[in-house]
């Protein structure tokens, strides 16, 4: 069975138009991919007039979410999500001209005569000749985003586009973990698992960068004798710091990245994109990931013997959650419990006027 998430199979077969049919240019849309037995059947028959009845519904979708986590009150749009809708049987083309002829079938209907793409979508019965009745949404970047196996047609369509609904309105949503994610000082000392750490810094490492330069380097510190040295060189704002079991020194060059002749560095920038991702991926798995610039550069580098020409460009606390955040300072506490604050969408995005 195909998997959540998984790239749907690639195929190339003749629609009842006698058309190829390249699955490839499914991308950039949602796209229902359903396998049926045979046309003209009842079951069959009732399946695709039902999905063609839906098609608009399909196509255009009404999507409401309201996001308190954000400067935006919340919104409701209308997402054009260009759904295809694609049935696939082992009957020939010409069969399946016929088909829509007679019963005005608005769907894509492809012919799978030597059942390739059931297999390859795992769509047949344990013989590995019938077709077993299944359903699958893929998303924009043609991924598996939900399945069903041995369908019933009463009240499949419906179900269907329910499901297509709750999966774009998941993908129109702000994520919540970058709306989760604050700059969070209430830290748990208890003990972090290296496996855990390890995770976010893959996390970390899958960013982009110019010509996939991959600027950052990360020194995980996680061992009690370091720490307390490099608590030495924090300053006394960043006192609750001292609690995180681990401390992130994040760092690169200027070689280490694209250097461009109106002098831009990207090393800074492409670096910085790695700690978003660090950040949100910590959120995610209930970590807080503190990235600060209150440090003493020269004292840490000289203790983690980083080299002179590298840029220490922050340090990140990482940790539990602490519920009980007593042992912060007043002013502290007041910060962790206020509501997040962001400007107002107007004072940040513009969007430009073109006049000749």
């Amino acid at each position: 069975m195909l998997k959540r998430w998984e790239q749907a199979p690639v195929f190339k077969e003749l629609n009842d138009r006698g058309e190829e049919i390249d699955s490839r240019d499914l991308i950039g849309s949602y796209t229902v991919v359903y396998f049926y037995p045979k046309a003209f059947t009842p079951g069959c028959t009732k399946e695709c007039t039902l999905f063609s009845a839906e098609l608009d519904h399909f196509s255009s979708l009404e999507i409401a979410e309201a996001d308190s986590s954000s400067a935006e009150t919340g919104f409701e749009t209308l997402v054009e999500t260009g759904a295809r809708i694609i049935g696939i049987s082992p009957d020939s083309p010409e069969t399946l001209a016929r088909f829509r002829q007679k019963h005005g079938l608005r769907v894509e209907l492809i012919a799978d005569p030597q059942r390739k793409v059931a297999a390859a979508y795992h769509a047949l019965k344990e013989n590995g000749k019938s077709i077993l009745r299944s359903t699958f949404i893929l998303d924009r970047w043609g991924r598996v985003r939900k399945s069903w196996y041995g369908v019933k047609v009463n009240g499949h369509v419906e179900e269907v586009l329910a499901g297509l609904r709750e999966i774009v309105g998941a993908d129109q949503a702000i994520n919540q973990q970058i709306a989760y994610r604050r700059a969070r000082r209430a830290i748990s000392p208890r003990t972090l698992k290296r496996d855990e750490v390890k995770r976010i810094i893959t996390a970390a490492h899958w960013s982009s960068s110019c010509f996939n330069n991959q600027p950052w380097r990360f020194i995980v510190v996680d061992q009690q004798v370091m720490l307390a040295k490099l608590h030495q060189h924090l300053p006394a704002g960043n006192y609750w710091m001292k609690e995180a079991p681990v401390l992130i020194a994040v760092y690169s060059k200027v070689k280490n990245d694209c250097s461009l002749k109106d002098g831009r560095d990207y090393y800074l920038f492409d670096t910085g994109q790695a700690v978003a991702l660090l950040q949100v991926q910590a959120t995610q798995m209930g970590l807080i990931a503190h990235p600060v610039a209150g440090y003493d550069q020269q004292g840490f580098k000289e203790l983690l013997q980083i080299p002179e020409e590298e840029h220490l460009i922050t340090v990140i606390a990482l940790g539990y959650p602490l519920g009980n955040d007593v042992f912060l300072s007043e002013q502290h506490q007041q910060v962790e419990r206020e509501p997040r604050q962001r400007k107002e969408l107007g004072q940040i995005l513009s969007w430009n006027q073109y006049q000749e």
